[in-house]
């Protein structure tokens, strides 16, 4: 099944959307369709990757708007492909154009024809490939990466969703919603599919530089065609015609055995067209002046279109190729997945030991009894809760638990109080993720901000367990009050997911509580 980057942002799109839900009646419809989509494609769908696309499928099938997010920015993303066609061609042909003015006293200057439109193209096409190169040796991100990340990013996460914006809404002005969706995806998520938007908009500036190149070689050309072209070269600091004659052939390697004899200027049409200003032009032969186009052209082809068209080529595939290799194994796609497979189940009550002390097995005693008699059968795995007896009752932790078994389908094998404190911490995590690393679970009240010890905190509980191992941020309401929902608009969630997501870990999910 392939996957296009529009299926992503979709996919995204519809689980925030089920995301939204509160009221039982939404959440139960919800279930059971999720159920009747399973049931309908769970015999060619042989991976979770497969269900999740299956799932997204019948989701856009019933969905009343056939403009989604994705197909908007699918789009969009065509629109902007013409515009850097449609500009490079004209600015590429305009400037060659321009720059071959030509009015029978002061022939063209090779040099700055050269610099321009082949040596330039040149350097970036090789900076380009060096850097790719010395990323894949080294599987670190350089800092000229991150200078184009940054660059890049400016453009399509501050430039482009403005543009969106105004161009999308005439797209889809009955559904303005899905633009601001669109919007704020793009501008939210660059930590977590950084380089699926990185490809996109890498691939249309080496398509505007394609453009402008191939124009340029047109513009070349039909100047040549349509007029009496002189070039000549002077300098300064190389003053020998065979000098000259050597750069020039050095340069003409890549395609003087497709035109061999033709392929650039010969010693004696190098020294005939060499200018002296004191001299002028008049005793210059014309074919002498005449000699330099095939090697002009040539060098454009050969040292900007074509390495471009490489370095477009090569986007396209490794575009597919992060696509593909997309991890759906993070928290939110579980969910989806766990429901779909998860059907209603009666079950006895069961307790949970709740840990109270430091590195010690928790007291018979110490128990919280799950309140659920009647719950969905939950996702494959253990999971341990983490959370402040300081701040949460038992009461409410039992209310949490329900929450979580019920909702995020997550089976729930042990609880455990903690300080917030690592030192404190740290042992008694480690002795829990010996036994229970399949999901990890920290619930936290949403109103108290992330500050950066909070955020350290969490990168070591992370480091603590198992790599894959999912870690959920749990949010609820102040623990003072009896309703512990959070609302999905609510400004503090929307600081704490922006502040876990510049952890640029996809393993680490931010949800917030709500009761069915």
């Amino acid at each position: 099944m392939k996957i296009h980057l529009k299926d992503i942002i979709d996919l995204d799109y519809l689980i925030s959307i089920d995301e939204d839900l509160y009221s039982k009646e939404e959440i139960k419809d919800r279930e059971l369709k999720d159920r009747k989509i399973y049931s309908q494609c769970r015999k060619t769908a042989e991976t979770d990757r497969d269900l999740l696309f299956s799932w997204l499928a019948f989701r856009k099938k019933e969905k009343k708007t056939p403009l989604l997010p994705g197909n908007i920015f699918s789009r969009i993303l065509t629109c902007m492909t013409y515009l850097m066609i449609l500009s490079g061609l004209i600015i590429g042909i305009t400037t060659a154009y321009t720059f071959l003015a030509y009015h029978g006293t002061t022939p063209v200057n090779v040099t700055g024809f050269t610099v321009i439109f082949i040596f330039l193209p040149a350097v970036l096409f090789l900076s380009a490939l060096f850097w790719n190169v010395y990323r894949k040796l080294t599987h670190n991100r350089t800092s000229g990466e991150r200078f184009i990340y940054k660059s890049v990013s400016c453009l399509a996460f501050n430039v482009v969703p403005e543009v969106i914006k105004r161009a999308g809404r005439a797209v889809s002005h009955r559904n303005p919603e899905n633009i601001d969706y669109l919007v704020s995806f793009v501008r939210i998520k660059i930590q977590e599919y950084n380089q699926l938007f990185f490809w996109p908009f890498s691939i249309l500036t080496s398509l505007f530089a394609f453009s402008f190149s191939t124009g340029a070689l047109g513009g070349t050309f039909l100047k040549i065609v349509i007029s009496d072209m002189a070039f000549g070269w002077q300098s300064t600091l190389i003053t020998s015609g065979k000098s000259v004659h050597d750069i020039v052939s050095l340069m003409a390697l890549p395609w003087s055995w497709v035109i061999p004899g033709f392929s650039a200027p010969t010693l004696e049409q190098i020294e005939g067209s060499r200018i002296i200003l004191k001299h002028g032009i008049h005793a210059l032969a014309t074919q002498d002046l005449a000699s330099w186009w095939p090697f002009l052209c040539a060098g454009i082809l050969f040292y900007a279109v074509i390495p471009r068209g490489i370095i477009m080529i090569t986007g396209y595939f490794l575009q597919q190729q992060v696509i593909n290799n997309l991890d759906f194994t993070t928290p939110k796609f579980r969910q989806v997945i766990a429901r779909m497979k998860s059907p209603v189940i009666n079950i006895d009550a069961r307790e949970i030991p709740l840990n109270r002390g430091k590195n010690r097995v928790p007291p018979k005693d110490e128990k919280i009894k799950s309140p659920l008699v009647q719950k969905r059968k939950t996702m494959s795995g253990k999971t341990l809760l983490l959370f402040s007896d300081n701040v949460y009752s038992r009461e409410q932790v039992e209310k949490i638990i329900k929450g979580v078994e019920h909702n995020l389908l997550l089976d729930v094998q042990e609880v455990m109080d903690i300080s917030l404190e690592w030192e404190n911490d740290e042992a008694k995590v480690a002795r829990a993720g010996e036994f229970l690393t399949d999901q990890v679970i920290i619930v936290h009240e949403v109103w108290q901000p992330p500050i950066r010890e909070l955020l350290l905190y969490l990168s070591q509980l992370k480091s603590a367990v198992h790599e894959k191992t999912p870690l959920y941020i749990l949010l609820t309401g102040d623990a003072g009050e009896d309703a512990l929902g959070v609302e999905k608009k609510d400004i503090n969630f929307k600081v704490w997911k922006d502040a876990v997501l510049r952890l640029e870990d996809k393993t680490i999910s931010t949800i917030r509580f709500w009761q069915s």
